[in-house]
């Protein structure tokens, strides 16, 4: 796709660029191997600031009620403070040089969800985390998933998805028993990353190797596909202004060739890449 719809925002290309989470003020990002965090406040001219560097893999972080940041690293749940640096809050007891995070988010209810995947190439074995934020226990919800992505829940407060991506699908499931799954969507040309549920509850998905986003309806009807500039698109997260900025984060990782946009964090604004949608 031509580039001239997106701008990078990010200062360089990104090895594995993650995790798209609003600020009280912004967004941030993650570089998730190098364990890199970035934050970015839109219509501004200032570059991203690089504000944690834990030396560990880094999935995502979000404000939790209390006002905390909360992350995923290695191979559990840190907070992370204003200094840099990040307090171990609950780990899931896997070996770190086997496993790592890899996606997560804040659910309705407070607790901590998040993803584990194989990080070294040996045999797969991915599972979801559920850490009460409230600091009472971190529990395996779901496991036979390779590469969880997301979760991202659903406006009704019990609802989620979580996106199987080594098998190219999306699965729908609920807080209250999510070994409980079912059939959201079946993705082709590519695997599911990162999610994104907007205010007229459609689902973003960035779709890793097909650059592209795919919009779905909650029924999950495909409302549009959204070519980008970027192979490995890794993240979604549409802005609050009139006209929304789209964000999407991408990774150059694996790339023998990559393209101009690989591996940055670029935006666009709604009314020029998905005009038919409507916002």
């Amino acid at each position: 796709m031509s580039t001239e719809l997106w701008t990078p925002i990010s200062s360089h290309a990104h090895e594995l660029g993650e995790g798209l989470r609003r600020t009280p003020d912004g967004v941030r990002w993650v570089d998730l191997l190098k364990g890199e965090m970035y934050v970015w406040t839109p219509g501004t001219q200032a570059s991203p600031l690089c504000t944690h560097k834990l030396g560990k893999p880094l999935g995502m972080a979000q404000e939790d009620a209390a006002g905390r940041l909360l992350a995923i690293a290695g191979t559990g749940v840190v907070q992370l403070l204003d200094d840099g640096t990040d307090v171990p809050l609950a780990d899931t007891g896997l070996d770190p040089a086997r496993y790592r995070v890899n996606d997560g988010a804040l659910a309705p209810d407070g607790s901590f969800w998040f993803g584990t995947m194989v990080h070294n190439g040996s045999e797969p074995d991915g599972a979801v985390w559920r850490w009460d934020a409230t600091g009472t226990g971190l529990d395996k919800m779901l496991g036979g998933i390779d590469i969880p992505n997301g979760p991202v829940f659903l406006p009704d407060g019990r609802g989620m998805l979580i996106a199987d991506s080594a098998a190219g699908r999306i699965l729908r499931s609920t807080l209250a028993d999510p070994a409980d799954t079912g059939a959201f969507a079946q993705t082709a040309d590519g695997s599911p990353d990162g999610m994104y549920v907007d205010g007229r509850s459609r689902v973003w998905n960035a779709v890793w190797g097909a650059a592209r986003l795919d919009v779905y309806a909650q029924d999950a009807t495909l409302l549009a596909g959204i070519p980008l500039p970027v192979v490995q698109p890794t993240s979604v997260l549409l802005t609050d202004e009139p006209d929304p900025w789209v964000l999407v984060t991408s990774a150059a990782t694996g790339l023998s060739d990559p393209g101009p946009f690989d591996g940055f964090t670029i935006a666009a604004p709604f009314s020029r890449v998905a005009p038919g949608l409507g916002h």
